[in-house]
């Protein structure tokens, strides 16, 4: 198993207190890297001697005559992986041909190498990075915004829809604002660009907006369902929830159709955190699980240049993660 991750643990002894999320990634991060097959007995003993849940006896013993009936009942780390299981088996359904393991008499048995669902394990190990050092050491945001903005593009072209690139994560160098609202003017056909509010924004770069995606009509004509979107692959995700600001980009484009906006994360999210964040995208979030929903039925693959990054991208990463023993 892995270490624990720096955040998202907590010591639970009248309450849950780990985040799921968190506890899930951990769990599968685990059986890409150094596992081939978990069970919750296994992980309620390093939860025991990490001292994040008290044994049964250690709980008597903090809690008092109050802990002493449910302790007989059940250990209360096993009552917290029932929920962590529940959890693991809604994953392996959304990613399905995407998902390295499947659940088998109560275990998490993993079925193929990680390289086999680079996709997969790509968005899980982005997420990793704010939980151990030795990933955010490997870290060129450059590059990882590259990959996660290509991905995002591959990701919405399966799904029918037409999508490019527009923002700062380049090798070539950052985009300045006016060839990235060029950029998403002859994406979408639109020709009513505003010089002048462009040119009082200059300092913006991007503005926000990091790919462009559509749907296209067989008449071609303007006038389409547009996604102005931000993708954000690292720990400050929550401070651009509120990007693109489509009110700035209507000043720079004259759209034939306003645009919604769009927030691409690798994260995952439990429900009422996902509407939360639902509500303050105000527009469409695709989470892990959305934007893996094109390869899960094995009707779709990623093209094999992307693969090919993606593997030798989430190699070194896999290798760095740092194991418990």
């Amino acid at each position: 198993m892995l270490k624990i991750p720096e955040t998202g643990f907590q010591r639970s002894v009248r309450q849950h207190n780990c985040d799921l999320s968190v506890v899930c990634d951990w769990v599968e991060a685990s059986l890409l890297a150094d596992e081939t097959e978990i069970s919750p007995v296994h992980v309620c003993d390093i939860l025991h001697e990490q001292q994040i849940y008290p044994k049964s006896k250690d709980m008597e013993a903090e809690e008092g005559a109050d802990a002493h009936g449910r302790a007989d009942q059940k250990d209360f780390c096993a009552e917290f992986m029932e929920t962590v299981w529940s959890e693991m088996g809604r994953r392996a359904l959304l990613a399905g041909d995407e998902c390295c393991y499947e659940i088998r008499e109560g275990r998490l048995v993993r079925h193929c190498g990680w390289d086999e669902c680079a996709a997969y394990a790509f968005l899980l190990i982005l997420t990793c990075h704010e939980y151990y050092k030795p990933l955010r050491d490997l870290s060129d945001y450059v590059i990882q915004g590259e990959l996660f903005e290509d991905f995002c593009c591959e990701a919405l072209r399966k799904n029918g829809w037409q999508a490019a690139r527009t923002g700062w994560a380049s090798r070539k160098g950052a985009k300045k604002l006016p060839s990235t609202v060029q950029a998403v003017a002859d994406a979408l056909g639109e020709t009513d660009i505003r010089d002048q509010a462009v040119k009082r924004a200059k300092k913006k770069n991007e503005a926000g907006c990091d790919m462009v995606s559509h749907w296209r009509y067989a008449d071609d004509w303007t006038g389409r369902p547009t996604l102005l979107l931000q993708c954000a692959s690292g720990a400050d995700f929550e401070d651009k929830l509120g990007t693109p600001n489509i009110d700035q980009w209507r000043q720079f484009i004259g759209f034939s159709a306003i645009p919604l906006r769009g927030f691409c994360t690798p994260r995952s999210f439990q429900k009422e955190e996902f509407l939360t964040h639902c509500q303050q995208v105000n527009g469409l979030l695709l989470e892990r699980f959305r934007l893996l929903e094109p390869f899960a039925s094995g009707s779709s693959q990623l093209s094999k240049e992307l693969d090919k990054r993606l593997v030798e991208w989430t190699s070194l990463r896999i290798k760095a993660l740092p194991k418990l023993r």
